[in-house]
């Protein structure tokens, strides 16, 4: 399909975003203050021993980003510069040029130190040229040793100091053929390998800052060059003014220094570095931050946007994001999505289901053999052929299976759960379906890869501040029994601006079945009466009321339909928040059939009738209890009122509006904003308004009340309102809905 648009903008945005952060500038992980807590410690150990920091993490953690902020820290403080030594052994081919390399890059730093006279300059460089070339010398002796004797016998490291005495005490000529281009009176003045490190130990010593060595991407060396690396640090450990920076995933290098401490490599490797420090945790909500802010920035487009489903998404987001591990497969995700959209452009249209597109990808990227195969198994994981296949139930059952096998061991819940949102036909979740041609054509007109009239177009190509801690998790856990002080739990929350992350943590909690039920009631009852603060939604962002009808779902789900509908009525009895209860209530007993993978909260009409009547019960008590409300409590309950029992809902939204702030409560109730990627839209939603109030009563009412000085939120609503009216009497209407103003962005 050939793409009108260009992808070079998008492809750019995310091609090189592999390469580490250079400054501080571009730290969007907040971790300057921790590289900064390193090279205080570097800038504070001065005039002292040697020093070895280990920074240790995964691949795509973030070390060499670490790494830059500290360098530009050191950078950046006043007083005498730390000399700095950046070596990366993995871009050096060869041990003997690692060596040679590791030496000469310190002993140009040595030359950069102090402000010794040139002649005393010139010395200590000599004798740190004399040093590292013995020790080369020795080193190529000491491998050839090795190699002709018993794979049991000592080690090169064992082997180094025998070599290199004899190497120095035996051969003048040898010392200078491997120190070429020094002076022969530094070679003349020293006479033992002892005395040679005792004067560069001075050497060393005299200098007022340190020399930071870094040693980057250790990790990628193989084993004999990851020991050999450890095995030069260790060596010269014990010169003064000395402080090594090492980066290296630990396990592997623990691995690799296993064949020097057998089985123990860890214990080697912290008898080498005195210091360590590890990558700090990735931030998920960071992370689930940087994936909608890329995919809003690639979803764009009218053609793209109206396709995209956010229910669908819904289900197949919590399969997606555990497989994102770190900002590195975050980007190399969004790099080949980038490209892939593009390819499905066609002017104004988009060729495929975005949301299944998304799923696709992450298959591609990160479970590439599960990928390769699925257009293999068309005939299993769509509905085509369904009927000639009814009798290869089993054998379509063992291709699935076999499918899901080729994902990693660990992945492999996951990548199950992916593949049964994405094809429902696989029987990955509720059984294989029969032959259905209404099921097929909604799949099709959704552009969906389970329509096997789609399903080819995919293929035709090859505890950080803003998170909540566990202990605020563990204490409302604690409290789920106790209805206030869940009141006041979510109330501390919303006051530290965390109130809609411990939602999404419930939320994670639900779909695990890792919150107990023993009170379900009391917690439900709560979680209802919370009052949220609206805000501006981005476009794949899921607003608190929908997260708590989520949260409410998957929390019972546990239960038999018996124990659902009794649970949920005894929380309607003691909640006072009406509004996110009824509204949650009255979805489930409006939607009584199954969704893709999802099964109806109640499935029965007697169930239905019983939720019915206990919203109305509830409706009933609170309004005669409170009959003014709080000016934050949610309307919601008024849509389902007005359904289930019109004339009660409008003789009390008569009484209701007979105040200032009961009419401006309730025109913002009516007021609804979408976003997407075109804008924002403000609307009034006529179905809210439905039979409640007439549109005179209500202009009668707005002259009322709403006069004098009004608030900046008061005036918008109130000019929106206005201005529909406005519209209604030329005749503007969109149905079902009234737009009042759309704000391009």
């Amino acid at each position: 399909m050939e793409s009108h648009n260009s992808p070079k903008s998008s492809l750019e945005l995310h091609i090189s975003a592999d390469r580490p952060i250079t400054g501080k500038s571009d730290d969007r992980l907040n971790r300057s203050a921790f590289a900064e807590a390193i090279a205080r410690v570097i800038w504070q150990w001065r005039s002292k021993p040697s020093l070895v920091i280990g920074l240790f993490g995964n691949w795509g953690s973030g070390k060499s980003s670490i790494k830059n902020l500290v360098v530009e820290a050191l950078r950046d403080k006043d007083g005498e510069k730390i000399p700095i030594v950046e070596f990366s052994p993995w871009q050096v081919s060869g041990q003997d040029i690692l060596f040679d390399v590791f030496f000469r890059e310190i002993g140009e730093a040595l030359g950069k130190t102090c402000a010794a006279d040139d002649s005393t300059k010139k010395k200590r460089i000599s004798r740190w040229k004399l040093y590292s070339s013995v020790l080369s010398v020795a080193a190529t002796v000491a491998r050839a040793w090795k190699a002709a004797m018993n794979p049991v016998q000592p080690t090169t490291l064992s082997l180094l100091s025998v070599a290199a005495s004899t190497t120095l005490d035996a051969s003048a000529a040898v010392v200078k053929a491997g120190a070429e281009g020094i002076e022969s009176e530094a070679a003349l003045e020293t006479h033992s390998l002892s005395e040679l490190k005792a004067s560069i130990t001075g050497d060393l010593g005299s200098l007022t800052a340190p020399i930071l060595v870094i040693l980057d991407d250790i990790d990628r060396l193989s084993k004999e060059e990851i020991r050999l690396v450890f095995q030069l640090v260790k060596a010269n450990a014990d010169f003064p003014n000395i402080i090594y920076l090492l980066l290296a995933q630990r396990a592997t290098v623990a691995k690799a220094l296993d064949e020097i401490s057998p089985d123990n490599g860890e214990a080697f490797l912290e008898k080498i570095v005195q210091v360590s420090f590890d990558v700090p945790t990735l931030n998920r909500k960071q992370l689930q931050s940087f994936l909608f802010e890329g995919l809003n920035k690639l979803l764009t487009g009218e053609g793209l946007s109206a396709r995209f489903d956010k229910t669908h998404w819904a289900s197949v987001f919590p399969a997606i994001f555990p497989l994102f591990r770190n900002l590195r497969d975050l980007n190399r995700f969004l790099g080949s999505l980038a490209f892939h959209i593009e390819v499905f452009r066609n002017g104004d249209t988009f060729e495929v289901n975005p949301v299944d597109l998304i799923g696709l990808e992450v298959l591609r990227v990160f479970e590439p053999n599960v990928y390769s195969r699925l257009p293999q198994e068309k005939d299993a994981l769509t509905l085509e052929q369904r009927r000639l296949r009814d009798k290869k139930r089993e054998e379509d059952k063992h291709r699935i299976d076999n499918l899901v096998g080729l994902a990693s061991n660990e992945r492999r819940p996951v990548v199950s759960k992916l593949i049964a949102e994405l094809f429902p036909p696989s029987g990955l979740s509720h059984g294989l379906y029969a032959q259905s041609d209404d099921q097929e054509n909604r799949w099709f007109k959704e552009l969906r890869v389970c329509s096997y009239q789609v399903f080819d177009r995919y293929f035709q190509l090859a505890t950080p501040e803003g998170d909540v801690s566990q202990a605020d998790i563990d204490e409302l856990i604690n409290q789920m029994s106790d209805q206030k002080a869940l009141g006041g739990i979510f109330a501390r929350l919303a006051e530290r601006d965390l109130l809609e992350t411990m939602l999404l943590r419930l939320h994670s909690l639900s779909l695990s079945e890792a919150l107990p039920l023993d009170h379900a009631s009391s917690f439900l009852a709560a979680l209802f009466e919370i009052e949220i603060k609206e805000r501006q939604y981005g476009f794949l962002e899921t607003g608190p009321k929908a997260r708590i009808t989520g949260i409410t779902y998957w929390y019972l789900h546990r239960m038999d339909e018996r124990g659902r509908i009794d649970t949920l009525k005894k929380a309607l009895n003691r909640t006072k928040g009406i509004g996110i209860a009824v509204d949650t209530t009255g979805l489930f007993a409006n939607n009584t059939e199954s969704k893709g993978s999802m099964e109806p909260f109640v499935a029965s009409d007697e169930g239905c009738a019983e939720l019915k009547q206990s919203c109305l019960a509830a409706i009933k008590r609170v309004t005669e209890e409170s009959p003014l409300l709080s000016s934050n409590a949610d309307l919601g309950f008024l849509g389902y009122w007005s359904f289930w029992d019109s004339d009660a809902a409008t003789t009390w939204l008569s009484s209701y509006l007979k105040t200032r702030a009961n009419v401006v409560h309730f025109l913002r109730s009516i007021v609804d904003t979408s976003s997407g990627t075109g804008g924002n839209k403000r609307y009034i939603m006529l179905s809210k308004l439905g039979s409640l109030i007439s549109l005179d009563e209500l202009k009668g009412r707005i002259s009322t009340y709403l006069n004098g000085d009004f608030s900046e939120e008061e005036s918008e609503i109130l000019n929106l309102v206005r201005a529909s009216f406005k519209r209604i009497d030329e005749g503007k209407v969109e149905d079902p809905f009234l737009i009042l103003r759309e704000d391009h962005s």
